[in-house]
């Protein structure tokens, strides 16, 4: 006969322990995008990065779904440093009663401490954060204070800034494409390649590509005269990037540069 009062083996303990949570997830209304993000959207704990080409425009329209979704669940949102234009935009009028914003000033330092400070205070928020320069212990402090508040955080840099490395736990690159569709690359630790989704952004709360950056114009390349070996290529920034990453794509397959 066995001693109720006698502890539980520790086997059986472990097997008591309760499973942690599921995560919150927020779809980011893309079924594609959410296809190739770990956790099918946006997770609560994890730190986003976007890299944008269009700041302020272009990762706003793409997550605006994800967002208005947290925003109706009842979480608070924070925008810190956004561009000046975008808090009066018209299409945050309907999240003004969850909205906070603040502008610490440029120093990447003071910026992610406002976000910081903002998490402590309002735990499973939404947080977008608008930052050029991020060092790996801001990186570390953000990536903590997401697991710990179970909050959703953006981190939006500009789109240059895609060429270097980044601890992000999943990375979001837009590319500009034809017409009103946009490629995305989407980048985790975890994946051996990125994975490239192609999205619709119309006027219904998403952006069309600016035309600047999505220009019509073919990209050239020019051989050099006096060594056959050195080329130029001629055209946009965005179509030049395109060119270099597909001819490192063929280099990593073992495919002749040239073709």
């Amino acid at each position: 006969m066995s001693d109720a009062s006698s502890p539980t083996p520790w086997w059986q303990r472990l097997r008591l322990q309760a499973r942690p949570a599921a995560r919150h997830c927020l779809p980011t209304g893309h079924a594609l995008l959410d296809a190739a993000l770990p956790g099918g959207g946006w997770l609560a704990g994890q730190v986003l990065e976007v890299c944008s080409p269009q700041v302020g425009e272009a990762e706003w329209r793409l997550l605006a779904d994800a967002i208005r979704r947290g925003v109706q669940e009842g979480r608070p949102l924070a925008l810190v440093q956004p561009p000046r234009s975008l808090p009066h935009d018209p299409r945050l009028s309907l999240l003004d009663r969850h909205l906070t914003c603040c502008w610490p000033g440029a120093d990447p330092r003071g910026i992610v401490e406002a976000g910081l400070l903002w998490l402590r205070a309002h735990p499973a928020g939404l947080l977008v954060l608008w930052a050029q320069e991020m060092s790996p212990p801001a990186w570390r402090a953000l990536s903590r204070a997401a697991r710990r508040h179970a909050a959703h955080v953006l981190v939006v840099r500009p789109a240059l800034t895609r060429w270097d490395d980044s601890p992000a736990e999943v990375r979001l690159s837009l590319l500009p494409g034809r017409g009103r569709h946009w490629e995305v690359r989407v980048q985790t630790p975890a994946s051996a390649a990125a994975v490239l989704v192609r999205v619709s952004l119309d006027d219904d709360g998403l952006v069309n590509p600016p035309t600047g950056l999505a220009s019509t114009s073919v990209l050239k390349v020019a051989v050099d005269p006096e060594d056959r070996r050195r080329t130029a290529l001629c055209g946009t920034l965005a179509q030049v990037c395109d060119e270099l990453e597909r001819l490192a794509r063929r280099e990593d397959e073992g495919w002749p540069l040239a073709a």
